[in-house]
């Protein structure tokens, strides 16, 4: 392995740590830099036992893929599933056997408490979690997070009770999350990686993302290989909407747009069906739902005002049963004293890149609407652009 100046130079820092490590160290760097690879020497060179980590089941499958063995996700790491109480349950299948037949409003009370029974009957099957008292990361000497721009303060500070110390990976230059702080690459780095690794020299994707990061507009055209392009609005077909892993958007109504076009293409009508993909839209750590993170759904069943979903993790092997609002699949607002009252899904065909930042697809197709982010536009377009893996295709 032919190491830059650059990647010694960090790794001479990240050694001086590792003398007394002690909470986070911070190693931060642009796409192509060379941080998980810098990462997984850190791990055979300097750790006895190392853990790797990432955010979604899709960010962990993309580090293990790269060479680092056992990645998982956070919420595997720390959190452990609890009994549900069934008090609730037992208290509504009371209210069902005292219902009074000649009561004028028994019809109504009947149905209520069927549909109830038959919410909270699902409920119990869906695990609720605890941050775990015993974890691998107390017998590690240290814990390599990766994709840190996703991780919330909440969970960082349920990462660090554990007193592992960690190497955070993350890049300055991608979005911050929407409506949280990201704990980590919000702080100043201990170290930054600028220079691109021979490996990655030439690669069309990083050539777009180096164009998105100094805040240049990509010409319509094809890059390197070709396995990167810009392409016209008019020049977009089905074919190529459908062979994306993931179409990346900027704003709302164009994802939803996206989403109806998607599911008509794959012959899907109204609500969710098996085998449609679905993304989480609020983080739900006692269900071990993380905001972003993205579903197949294996089972769908109309409860009257929600959705009875079972779902299995893309990217992971978890399977959830969860009650879903169905507002978000119909194009509606949650009433805000709704919220709570289930969790919420929308379809992911089409996602925000603000919603897809801590994953990676193969063959991913940007609808460039950066424009919309003003400030934000180099850091809009960088993000999605290094969201692709393989091949990269943007629409202007």
């Amino acid at each position: 392995m032919e190491w830059t100046n650059d990647q010694e130079r960090a790794f001479a820092a990240v050694s001086k740590w590792m003398e007394d490590p002690h909470g986070v160290f911070r190693l931060f760097g642009f796409a192509g830099t060379g941080k998980t690879t810098l990462a997984k020497r850190v791990a055979e060179d300097l750790a006895r036992t190392p853990v790797f980590a990432a955010y979604t089941g899709k960010a962990a499958g993309v580090l293990t893929s790269k060479g680092c063995p056992g990645a998982t996700t956070i919420h595997k790491l720390i959190y452990a599933p609890k009994d549900r109480s069934k008090k609730r349950l037992r208290e509504l299948e009371a209210e069902k056997i005292a219902l009074d037949e000649s009561s004028p409003d028994f019809t109504t009370e009947l149905t209520r408490l069927t549909r109830e029974i038959a919410e909270e009957t699902k409920r119990l099957k869906s695990p609720l979690f605890d941050l775990r008292s015993e974890s691998s990361l107390d017998l590690a000497d240290l814990l390599i997070l990766d994709e840190t721009s996703m991780v919330s303060e909440e969970i960082a500070a349920d990462l660090e009770s554990f007193g592992t110390p960690i190497l955070a990976l993350g890049d300055p230059a991608q979005l911050q999350p929407v409506k949280a702080k990201a704990a980590y690459t919000s702080a100043r780095p201990d170290y930054l990686l600028t220079e691109i690794v021979r490996q990655a020299e030439g690669s069309p994707i990083l050539e777009l993302a180096r164009i998105a990061r100094e805040g240049l507009a990509p010409t319509v055209g094809s890059y390197g290989d070709g396995s990167a392009r810009v392409i016209r609005r008019e020049d977009l077909n089905a074919t190529m909407a459908m062979d994306a892993d993931q179409i990346l958007v900027g704003r709302n109504r164009t994802r939803r747009a996206n989403n109806v076009r998607m599911r008509e293409l794959l012959g899907y009508s109204g609500g969710p069906v098996p085998g449609d993909r679905v993304v989480c839209l609020r983080n739900n750590h006692e269900n071990g739902l993380l905001n972003g993170s993205t579903w197949i759904v294996i089972e769908a069943n109309d409860l009257d005002d929600s959705w009875g979903l079972s779902i299995k993790e893309e990217g992971g092997d978890r399977e959830l049963t969860v009650t879903a609002h169905k507002q978000p699949f119909d194009d509606e607002e949650i009433p805000w004293w709704e919220a709570k009252d289930h969790d919420s899904f929308d379809y992911a065909y089409a996602m925000t890149v603000h919603k897809a930042q801590g994953s990676q697809w193969d063959k991913v197709l940007v609808f460039d609407e950066s424009h919309v982010f003003r400030n934000e536009r180099s850091n809009w377009l960088y993000t999605a652009v290094t969201r692709a893996a393989k091949e990269l295709t943007i629409v202007v």
